[in-house]
């Protein structure tokens, strides 16, 4: 049996799903009060630390401002062409640098011996009397409150620097000469 063309309904289904971008879990109320905007969500984050991650991973983003600048006007181009977004390269660096705040703070956080961070459920357990006086000196900490960094390995890699420890070029023709046809391996 064929088929003639696809119904209306059929299409808008299909046109649908090449458009679809996957919704990440609602944060807490907490996060949506001291992390996002109206205009900036937890799925632009998801982008844009993506497309920051990746550049990080090859090695042409390393935490300096022109490289940082540079990363930023890339992700960019990927936040708004996948989130068909018309972002600014000035706006999302704004956006860059409260993800550094965000890291800052949640890595000092974790770093105090009064919070106990559990990792499996991204949860910091400490003393009301700390919250109220770290959130006096951070505003931003008390978005941690009740829920960690939602994307704390990844800002960790973005802004530690955590990369491969090495990558070595082998050359994929047979020959001990130069080659277009190269594979790098990374370790």
């Amino acid at each position: 049996m064929t088929r003639s063309n696809p119904s209306p309904n059929e299409k808008a289904v299909t046109k649908a799903c090449w458009n679809y971008v996957p919704k990440p879990p609602p944060s807490p109320p907490s996060h949506q009060k001291h992390l996002y905007t109206p205009i900036w969500t937890p799925a632009h984050d998801q982008c844009f630390i993506d497309a920051l991650w990746d550049k990080a991973m090859d090695g042409t983003f390393t935490g300096d401002s022109v490289s940082s600048y540079e990363a930023v006007k890339q992700a960019t181009e990927i936040v708004n062409l996948v989130m068909k977004e018309a972002f600014s390269v000035d706006a999302n660096y704004n956006r860059y640098i409260k993800l550094r705040e965000r890291f800052e703070t949640f890595s000092f956080l974790i770093s105090c011996p009064e919070v106990n961070w559990d990792r499996w459920e991204n949860i910091l357990h400490a003393p009301e009397e700390f919250w109220e006086d770290v959130s006096e000196r951070f505003p931003i900490a008390k978005a941690y409150e009740h829920a960690g960094e939602p994307n704390f390995t990844a800002l960790r890699g973005i802004f530690q620097g955590c990369r491969p420890s090495s990558s070595k070029k082998i050359n994929t023709n047979g020959s001990s000469g130069s080659s277009d046809k190269s594979v790098v391996i990374r370790r």
